[in-house]
């Protein structure tokens, strides 16, 4: 803990580390930088978004229209690495399921991953729950759910998985008080940033070894589904908006949502500015009005 506790200075800024990115708070609701980078001929978003810490679906969500096995020798795309916090006390692990993404907050710094997370009728819980165990090379239970679907696909599951490259819990994992539900880390890092698992929330290898050394047991986790994440900041206001992988409200229930916000924040929304945000819903933070 103590070790990773040390780097948190050296990360600070970053804009996509190795080991996550790290930003000061200092009382901001909106922190990191919008970068971009230029495509080699033989890059795809799935190796884009690995090597640079940044999840699959928030990267094609920033780049409409690019594709993302072919994308082009010189195409230059956008790298989200700008966030809006969610709403809500700064403390411990907050995760929102609408962006494929986990917060930490630790210490005045927030240090931010993206994540998998459950797909169809597995949906990740909404809900608190805590820290209250870490693992090192865990072996894997399979549910009955799992071993079934398994079967389906011809592969025979056994009763334990051993740690080792067939794991899907990786290397490394945080038990949750919720029963059955882990933030781990994952054999397939190109599921991180999509909807994947049967529950859980995955994190690439290097993501999740950072996490287990700066979450201690006890530390509270809060999954929240919040496609629209507003802020004040440097004298406007900025919206951040998600096509949900769940629930997606339409334009109005967004807006409705915006201009109570805007209201009790003694803020002037641009009408315009705010209806291109809602039809891109890019999932990068854009100016939609100003504080009074």
């Amino acid at each position: 803990m103590h070790r990773m506790l040390a780097l948190l200075p050296a990360l600070l800024l970053a804009a996509a580390d190795a080991q996550g990115a790290a930003y000061p708070l200092d009382g901001r609701d909106v922190v990191g930088f919008t970068t971009f980078r230029t495509l080699a001929y033989e890059d795809t978003f799935a190796k884009i978004a690995e090597h640079s810490g940044i999840g699959y679906q928030e990267l094609l969500d920033a780049n409409p229209g690019v594709d993302p096995w072919l994308p082009g020798a010189g195409t230059r795309i956008e790298l989200p690495t700008r966030y809006i916090l969610p709403a809500g006390a700064a403390d411990g692990i907050v995760i929102n399921i609408a962006e494929y993404r986990l917060y930490l907050f630790l210490d005045g710094r927030v240090v931010t991953f993206p994540v998998g997370i459950g797909r169809g009728e597995f949906r990740t819980p909404v809900g608190v729950s805590r820290v209250v165990a870490h693992l090192e090379n865990p072996s894997w239970t399979p549910t009955p759910a799992a071993r079934a679907e398994h079967r389906e696909n011809g592969d025979v599951l056994p009763t334990v998985v051993p740690p080792g490259p067939d794991n899907p819990l990786g290397r490394f994992a945080l038990r949750l008080s919720l029963p059955g539900y882990y933030i781990h880390g994952t054999n397939k890092p190109f599921g991180v940033g999509q909807m994947v698992s049967m529950g859980c929330v995955r994190l690439y290898p290097r993501h999740i070894e950072t996490l287990v050394e700066l979450a201690p047991n006890g530390m509270a986790v809060r999954v929240v589904y919040e496609p629209m994440k507003l802020a004040r900041h440097e004298g406007g206001a900025y919206a951040e908006i998600h096509s949900g992988p769940y629930e997606n409200p339409s334009a109005e229930e967004l807006a409705a949502h915006a201009n109570a916000w805007a209201r009790a924040h003694g803020v002037r929304l641009d009408a315009s500015a705010l209806h291109k945000a809602l039809a891109e819903r890019s999932g990068v933070p854009v100016r939609i009005g100003e504080q009074h």
